[in-house]
């Protein structure tokens, strides 16, 4: 085990026990066992391209078609289980549910194989083969992205407050997790997206608007929706931890997005109150937001986010940042290492980069060189989309092989 001060923290991450190789391929080779699409994967949004805070980025919108979603059992949040998902743990490698800790999380993007729709139905081949696949090159966390844009989870009343949450919704995200815990990886449920700001939102795009810029809106998510999803799922074998947005930032004043913009303080009152509901839901689950460059670290401090929202346990448990080359030298968590940054108060995870966009490093040494400068944990940018898999797949399986105490958690 890699001894440094955030593996000794409480806040350390959690993961999986095991390592598995795979014989590396290229990376631009076919990998043994690659999923079989049953239709299109969604594309992904390109990273916007920032070169200092405050510059406007480009950006395209992601497809996503308008779909309802299915008519089923509703739940009442007073009487959501607790008892998480009965799956039982592999012996030596079940992951999540806070239970086990690990200096370096690593792993990769999933991001979606149905954007904002795996829920509630999920395609759980494809996501066994991707799950598997990551685990056998020694990646243990998966990063997820569930409601996306809004457009299928998790709805709206015709008052614009959020409905009551489904059961399929609890069962599908329990099956996604259940699929990862059966090979040995956790899952980081990445909630919403600066996607529910963009053009492909458009049905409920304003009902996105309010649900961040109105006290009731948004307290109606978590009433009805998140309190009894993370109060089901606690204690679930194969969750990881869950993040509140995915580059919140293009939704504000300085950002990207195409249906409207909003100030970063509604942002951060969000980040701050739903991470509350979740740590009061589940004590035990690690928390994050996923911010699109340095630029912004210093807006989810602690004391950032209790100004903005009011809650002192809406606070995260790591930080997560995402490198794209396109944001600029003075952004490059591969030419600087982790204490350059000057968040040391908690574990931080480089939430996407491009394998392609490591320099100086080169990419079958960037999860090596995050692991040895300091940082937590990474997760390329995507098994399903752009830098799709294997392109991962070597540099996953260099760090297993130089370091493979990252693959035995204690």
């Amino acid at each position: 085990m890699r001894i440094t001060a955030l593996s000794i923290s409480v806040l350390s991450l959690a993961c999986a026990l095991q390592a598995c190789g795979n014989s590396a391929n290229s990376p631009r080779d076919p990998a043994p066992g690659a999923p079989t699409f049953d239709g299109p994967v969604g594309e992904p949004t390109d990273p916007p391209a920032t070169l200092e805070l405050g510059a406007q980025p480009v950006t395209t919108t992601s497809p996503s078609a308008d779909e309802g979603t299915p008519n089923v059992q509703l739940i009442d949040p007073a009487g959501a289980s607790s008892t998480g998902d009965d799956t039982g743990q592999m012996a030596g490698e079940g992951a999540g549910g806070g239970t086990a800790a690990c200096d370096f999380a690593s792993g990769l993007n999933v991001a979606w194989v149905n954007f904002a729709r795996d829920v509630p139905n999920p395609n759980l081949t494809t996501f066994k083969t991707i799950f598997q696949n990551t685990h056998d090159a020694g990646g243990r966390v998966v990063r997820w992205w569930f409601h996306t844009n809004g457009t299928v989870t998790p709805g709206y009343n015709p008052d614009g407050t959020v409905k009551l949450i489904q059961q399929s919704h609890i069962d599908g995200v329990k099956a996604i997790l259940a699929t990862a815990n059966s090979v040995g990886v956790a899952v980081n449920i990445s909630l919403w997206s600066f996607d529910m700001a963009q053009d492909s939102a458009a049905r409920v795009a304003a009902n996105n608007k309010n649900l961040l810029t109105e006290d009731s809106i948004r307290q109606s998510y978590i009433d009805n929706y998140l309190t009894p999803l993370v109060t089901a799922l606690k204690g679930t074998p194969g969750l990881y931890s869950y993040e509140i947005f995915n580059e919140p930032e293009g939704m504000s004043t300085t950002g990207w997005a195409t249906q409207w913009k909003v100030d970063i303080s509604y942002i951060q009152k969000a980040v701050n109150q739903w991470a509350a509901a979740i740590h009061a839901a589940d004590p035990t689950v690690l928390v994050s937001n996923g911010s699109q460059t340095m630029d912004y670290r210093t807006k989810y401090t602690d004391g950032a986010l209790t100004a903005a929202g009011g809650e002192s346990t809406g606070t995260l448990d790591f930080y997560q940042v995402h490198f794209y080359q396109s944001n600029g030298q003075g952004n490059n968590v591969f030419a600087n290492d982790r204490s350059h940054w000057g968040l040391s108060d908690k574990p931080l995870v480089i939430g996407e980069f491009s394998i392609d966009g490591t320099s100086p490093v080169s990419g079958n040494q960037s999860y090596t060189y995050l692991y040895e400068h300091g940082y937590d944990g990474a997760w390329a940018w995507a098994y399903t989309a752009n830098d799709k898999w294997p392109s991962m797949q070597a540099p996953l399986q260099a760090l297993d092989s130089a370091h493979s105490d990252v693959a035995n958690c204690p």
